[in-house]
C-alpha cells in the first residue's frame, strides 16, 4: 500500500498544476503536460453520483456514459448506462426504421441478460460454477460487440445521430469483458482485453468525428481537436486513407507535385494520399463551408455529443493506466478496490478520492494510444 498516498481532498499542489496548465487530466489520470508522467488517479466514492459532476468541477468533466476507474462500475451500473442508452434510442425510433438495415432492441435485450450473468456469477460459491457463469456471460458480450460494430458502420453513413448511440453501447460491451476477467482475478486479460477495445474504438471514434465535423462551427471544431489531441503520440493511419499525428502546432503543408496536401489544425495533423484529399479540399477547410445553417440545424447537438464520445474514449483508455498500476505493484484486486484513506474520515460532500503514486514506477507508466 507504500506505493500509494490516498486522500477525498484534492492538493493544493494539484489544484494549482490543473489551473495553471502543468497537469491535465484524461479520463481519470492527471498527467503532467511535459512529461507525460502520472500524478494521481481518480475514484468516485460518493453515493449519489449526481454530486460528482459538481466535484468534478476542479478537474474539468463533461458527460460520459463511463466512470473515473473501472473498479467502481461494476455490473449493476452498466445495466443503467445501457437503460440510458436504449431510452435515447426509442426517442429516435422513427429515424432509425429509416436506416437501410434492421434495426433490433431485443440485441439490448441479449446485453442485459449477458449482465445479469455476470452479476449473478458473482454470487455463485463453487469456483466452477462461477467460471461457467462468467465465460457464458463473456461469449454474449462478443456477440452484441460485433452487433454494435455491424450497426455502428451502418448508420455512420446513414444516420450520425443514431452511430452515436451505438459507438456508446460499444464501449459497454468491451468495459463488461474487461470487468468479467477482473472479477476471475485476470487482471492481464483485462489489460489485453482493454488494449484491444482502445484500439478498434479509437478508430470507430475518429470516423465518428469526421461524421459531425460539418455540423460544427469552427470554434467547435477547435475545441474537440484540443480535447481529441492527448489520444495519441504518433501517426496512425486510417482505412479512409487518412493519416492522422498529433503534434501541436498548427501549420498547412502541401506538396508541389499535387501528391498528397496535409495541415494541422488545432493540434490535430491531417495527411490524405491523393485521392482522397485536393488542393479544393484543403481550401474548404478554412472556408465557410461547415459553417452553413442548414447544416447546424440537422445536428444541433453536434458538440454536445461529440464531447461525450471524446470523454468517454479518454476514460475508456485511462482504464489501462488503473490495471497497469495494480500489475505494476502485484496488489490484488480485491485489496485495489478497498482502496482508502487510513487517517482521514470521508467527508459529506466527498465525491472523488485521488490516488498518488509514490514510486516513480508508476508515475512513469505510460499507455500507448
Amino acid at each position: 500500500m507504500n506505493s500509494f498516498t490516498t486522500t477525498f481532498s484534492i492538493p493544493d499542489w494539484i489544484n494549482n498544476g490543473l489551473k495553471s496548465g502543468i497537469y491535465v487530466r484524461f479520463g481519470g489520470v492527471i498527467r503532467d503536460v511535459r512529461t507525460k508522467n502520472i500524478v494521481a488517479m481518480l475514484r468516485e466514492v460518493s453515493p449519489s453520483l449526481s454530486q460528482v459532476p459538481t466535484v468534478l468541477s476542479q478537474v474539468g468533466s463533461v458527460a460520459s456514459i463511463l466512470n473515473l476507474a473501472i473498479s467502481v462500475i461494476g455490473f449493476a451500473l452498466l445495466m443503467k448506462r445501457l437503460g440510458k442508452i436504449e431510452h435515447r434510442l426509442k426517442a429516435v425510433q422513427d429515424d432509425i426504421k429509416q436506416l437501410h438495415h434492421k434495426f433490433d432492441l431485443s440485441v439490448y435485450a441479449n446485453f442485459r441478460a449477458a449482465l445479469d450473468l455476470a452479476r449473478d456469477s458473482l454470487t455463485m460459491t463453487r469456483s466452477e460454477n462461477r467460471l461457467s457463469m462468467a465465460q457464458l456471460a463473456i461469449n454474449r458480450f462478443l456477440e452484441v460487440q460485433h452487433i454494435y460494430t455491424n450497426y455502428f458502420d451502418t448508420a455512420i453513413e446513414q444516420n450520425v445521430e443514431v452511430a452515436n448511440e451505438y459507438l456508446l453501447s460499444l464501449f459497454l460491451t468491451y468495459v463488461a469483458r474487461a470487468r468479467c476477467y477482473l472479477e476471475l482475478q485476470e487482471t492481464k486479460t483485462a489489460i489485453s482485453c482493454l488494449e484491444e477495445g482502445a484500439e478498434a474504438l479509437k478508430n470507430h471514434t475518429f470516423k465518428y468525428l469526421e461524421k459531425v465535423r460539418p455540423y460544427m462551427q469552427q470554434e467547435e471544431w477547435n475545441h474537440i481537436c484540443e480535447k481529441f489531441q492527448l489520444f495519441s503520440s504518433k501517426p496512425q493511419r486510417y482505412p479512409q486513407g487518412t493519416l492522422l499525428s498529433i503534434n501541436g502546432i498548427i501549420t498547412g503543408v502541401m506538396d508541389i507535385n499535387n501528391v498528397a496536401v496535409g495541415f494541422s489544425l488545432a493540434g490535430v495533423s491531417i495527411f490524405k494520399p491523393k485521392p482522397y484529399f485536393t488542393p479544393l479540399d484543403f481550401l474548404n477547410l478554412f472556408s465557410d463551408t461547415y459553417d452553413k445553417k442548414e447544416e447546424k440545424l440537422q445536428f444541433p447537438k453536434a458538440l454536445k455529443k461529440a464531447e461525450e464520445i471524446v470523454e468517454t474514449y479518454s476514460r475508456f483508455v485511462a482504464y489501462q493506466v488503473e490495471l497497469q498500476a495494480i500489475t505494476q505493484i502485484g496488489i490484488n484486486y480485491e485489496d485495489w478496490i478497498k482502496l482508502a484513506p487510513s487517517k482521514e474520515i470521508q467527508p459529506d460532500e466527498a465525491g472523488l478520492m485521488y490516488i498518488i503514486p509514490s514510486s516513480q514506477e508508476i508515475r512513469n507508466l505510460l499507455i500507448e494510444i
